[in-house]
């Protein structure tokens, strides 16, 4: 099949890139900044009409959108990104025949936390939601997303090698980490059911933790002694993220805070049910 995956540069898409192009298929990247033969050049901050979209998808059977960004900012405004210009996409493939979308949303969009973050990738899922039924899509909502070349990855395993691990409210927040691998699985074995319906499924890992539980597995994994722990108040917490509201570059801001708060754990039968299989369990990812 020939396929166009949109965000192709990032963590997410550099790995359905591969892992479709061993699949067999033929695989396009969407990119800002064009650098192979046959990427086509696409920009989240301009290209909102669907008008822009119809003629790059001339041939295309299947587009899967992978673009996002963790901070809403004037660079990278998450109203574009998230949800008007994947929302053009959406329409676009509509009109030229494209059989299938995979679009890559967020796990705890539905919690009620009403950050840009979330409320963007729910408007995004509406448009999803509302195409015609001759278009299959599958929406993955994945929760934190283990990889080794993955930033955030690099940060926890760095984090879990201090011999003091200083922990937001105690590192208490629910977490189901997954593995890019079982991503990248779930999505191939989709693509690869003639009989696949279209369906939004949490993708999480196979057991739930808490930012502790995972830091300290890290660290155990990597063969280190069990570190001390150190609870930072939440009033402290409050204190960066503010300054962080002011430093685009920290991942750390208000909204970060509040999401980081919440849980984000879900029900694993209906991945597993995907994966014709248990996905990894972050006690083994390292």
């Amino acid at each position: 099949m020939k396929i166009l995956i949109c965000g192709a540069s990032g963590f997410v898409g550099r790995h359905l890139t591969q892992a479709l192009k061993e699949a067999g298929h033929t695989v396009l990247r969407g990119v800002r900044h064009p650098l192979d033969q046959g990427d086509i050049a696409v920009d989240y901050c301009k290209d909102t009409g669907k008008e822009i979209w119809l003629p790059r998808l001339t041939g295309i059977e299947i587009v899967v959108n992978a673009v996002g960004v963790l901070r809403d900012s004037p660079k990278n405004p998450m109203q574009k990104l998230h949800n008007e210009t994947p929302s053009a996409l959406f329409e676009a493939c509509v009109e030229t025949g494209v059989e299938r979308i995979v679009h890559l949303s967020a796990l705890g969009i539905e919690s009620g936390i009403n950050v840009p973050y979330f409320t963007t990738r729910r408007a995004a899922e509406s448009t999803l939601q509302g195409l015609p039924s001759k278009v299959r899509w599958l929406c993955l909502r994945p929760s934190v997303i283990y990889g080794e070349d993955g930033e955030s990855s690099k940060m926890f395993r760095q984090m879990a090698k201090l011999p003091v691990l200083a922990l937001p409210m105690g590192g208490k927040q629910g977490l189901q980490p997954v593995h890019i691998d079982d991503i990248c699985a779930a999505v191939t074995l989709w693509l690869y059911d003639s009989n696949a319906t279209t369906q939004t499924v949490d993708a999480v890992g196979a057991e739930a933790t808490s930012m502790r539980g995972m830091l300290d597995s890290y660290r155990q994994q990597m063969h280190y002694r069990s570190a001390l722990h150190l609870a930072i108040p939440s009033w402290v917490m409050g204190l960066v993220a503010k300054a962080g509201d002011y430093i685009p570059s920290s991942p750390m801001c208000s909204d970060t805070l509040q999401m980081l708060s919440a849980s984000n754990t879900a029900e694993v039968a209906g991945f597993s049910k995907l994966l014709k299989r248990s996905p990894k369990g972050y006690r083994t990812f390292i």
